[in-house]
Parts: C-alpha cells; structure tokens; sequence
C-alpha cells in the first residue's frame, strides 16, 4: 500500500512539473512575440534646428549646435544628413515595421556657409528592390576537387634556397 501511495505522489509530482515546465515555456514564447520599440540614429527637435539660420551659420556652429551628423553625402561633402528611425519589432522571424522616418539635409556652400536646411520623412522616400543576381566572371571553372588540389607540386623553394623548412 506504501509503494502505490509513494507511486501516486511521485506521479502527482511529475504532472506539476510538466505543467510549470510547459507554463515556463509558454511565458517565453510570449515574451518572444511581444512588440518592441526602438530608435535609432540622430533627430534634433524642431526648436534647435529653427536657431540655425541660413547665411549665417557655419559649419563648426552647426556641429556645436547638433552634434556630428549620422553620415556626410557621399559625392557631395556640402550636404550633412542627421536622420532617425522609430521602428516596430514583432516576431523574430518578420521584418521591422518603420512606424518614423525622419531625415534633416543641412546643404553648406563652398565656404562651409549654412545655404539650405530641409526636412524629409518616411513619405519622401522611395523603395529600393535588391536584385539578387550575380555577375558571371570569365575563366576556368574549377570543380571543388580541382580548387583544393590546385596548388599540389606549385610551391617553389628557390626563395628559401632549397630550405622548405623556413627562413
């Protein structure tokens, strides 16, 4: 009789544990699907932008006022881009939803003079597809054999006067 109830209560502990190991478990996945927010880069807040003036302001002034922007243009050195992301995470395995987009062009001329400030946001932007196709190269197609067999017999020992040992 001591063996059956020791028995029950050994199989009354296993459920409990299945069942907190499953409630753990569940918990987790939960957590994993929650949404998260996050923001990245670099917006200054309209009031500070607006006490930059046109004409006026240079460029060591600007950098003082908003700090080093996130990136300069690549082909013209006069523009400095100060942009900021606000995105959406859901699932692990979708991509970001971009809820904000917000992008501050601050255009100097040649003597590093503020000559134009503008605003863009998500909107103004466009959608880039990525092809994924590569370019063909021309030559000898090697089999994976023939690549790692390939320098068998090409070494050549007279930079170490016939010493494969080293130096």
């Amino acid at each position: 009789m001591k063996n059956l109830q020791k028995s029950k209560n050994n199989f009354k502990t296993a459920i409990h544990t299945g069942v907190a190991a499953s409630a753990i478990i569940a918990v987790v996945l939960i957590a994993g699907c929650s949404t998260q927010l996050t923001s990245h880069g670099n917006m200054p807040e309209k009031k500070i932008v607006d006490s930059i003036r046109v004409g006026i302001n240079n460029r060591a002034q600007v950098l003082a006022i908003l700090g080093s922007p996130s990136v300069r243009a690549t082909f013209d050195q006069e523009t400095w881009l100060y942009v900021g992301t606000k995105t959406l995470k859901t699932l692990s395995f979708l991509s970001d939803e971009i809820l904000e987009r917000q992008v501050l062009a601050i255009r100097f001329n040649k003597q590093g003079i503020v000559q134009r400030i503008e605003r863009f946001d998500k909107n103004d932007g466009q959608e880039i597809k990525v092809v994924k196709r590569k370019t063909p190269t021309r030559g000898k197609e090697l089999t994976v054999i023939e690549q790692l067999l390939g320098n068998v017999g090409r070494f050549d020992d007279s930079s170490t006067g016939g010493n494969s040992t080293g130096p």
